[in-house]
């Protein structure tokens, strides 16, 4: 139904209404009663209860109509949002796979160009006739392996998120606990690998749930919609925290331990940690 047959539908239904508190010789809707009806003779009353089922039976139709129309809608719009979160999921995955592919490259020749250094330094030495013993220092095979792993763990990091503070069950379902959390915090993120930190030990309630997630992006996301636990009557104790590197946790722990020496030594103020510092200001009091 468009919008000149809903006009056409209001126009009638308005015409009806004044015509028929005309005939009843009513000022307002609210006269209208069974009382001032009986005042009509039978002939008036029989054309205006014949108008009225018709007018009746047309909205009934149009009623029926817009329902399918708006069934048919809410289909269209579910089908457009998965096909919106698929199309989300195939650009990931294609970024995954650029990514890879470019890591694979720089490895490759990065490897190529140590061998062909270490080869030429080879000829070199016998071109020379030197007989010596290699110093394993000076080769870099070594450290570009190290190399190659911290980069692997760095966007390892860069793509997880820590969930502090989920009490342990038994049988331990990692993936339904996740989930909970992120319900609560109304994100659905895809989530690639699930793991627990840490060894358990006796007087441990819970240990850090390590969720790496498909792009650092989507990891920037869930983090934003982390406060929403603080509201949560059943998850208030859970924490989402990036996966921080060791030296952003050594600097996060001095912070934390600066902000209770601060919080002891100035009572009157209120401190807080933004932008990796300790800031205070003064409390305004409430009046």
């Amino acid at each position: 139904m468009d919008d000149k047959e809903c006009d056409d539908m209001i126009l009638k239904a308005a015409g009806w209404l004044s015509k028929a508190m005309k005939q009843l010789s009513c000022s307002a809707p609210i006269a209208v009663t069974s009382t001032a009806c009986k005042k009509l003779k039978n002939d008036d009353l029989a054309v205006l209860m014949s108008e009225a089922f018709h007018l009746v039976r047309f909205q009934n139709e149009k009623l029926k109509q817009l329902k399918t129309t708006l069934s048919a809608t809410k289909n269209k719009l579910i089908e457009s949002q998965q096909s919106v979160i698929s199309l989300q999921e195939q650009v990931i995955d294609c970024k995954d796979k650029q990514l890879l592919a470019v890591q694979t490259t720089v490895k490759s020749t990065v490897e190529d160009s140590v061998k062909e250094q270490f080869k030429s330094y080879s000829d070199a030495v016998q071109e020379n006739v030197m007989v010596c013993k290699p110093d394993s220092d000076s080769l870099p095979v070594g450290k570009l392996k190290d190399v190659v792993r911290e980069v692997a763990h760095e966007e390892d990091r860069l793509r997880s998120v820590i969930i502090f503070g989920v009490p342990e069950r038994e049988p331990a379902n990692l993936a339904k606990r996740v989930e909970e959390v992120f319900n609560e915090m109304m994100v659905r993120p895809s989530i690639r690998e699930i793991s627990i930190v840490g060894k358990q030990s006796a007087g441990t309630s819970s240990r850090p749930i390590k969720v790496k997630l498909s792009s650092p992006s989507i990891v920037k996301a869930v983090l934003g919609q982390a406060k929403l636990l603080r509201n949560s009557d059943k998850l208030k104790s859970v924490f989402v925290k990036p996966d921080l590197s060791i030296e952003e946790r050594t600097k996060r722990r001095q912070l934390v331990q600066d902000l209770k020496q601060r919080r002891i030594s100035e009572p009157d103020k209120r401190h807080y940690i933004r932008g990796g510092a300790v800031h205070s200001e003064d409390i305004k009091s409430k009046k």
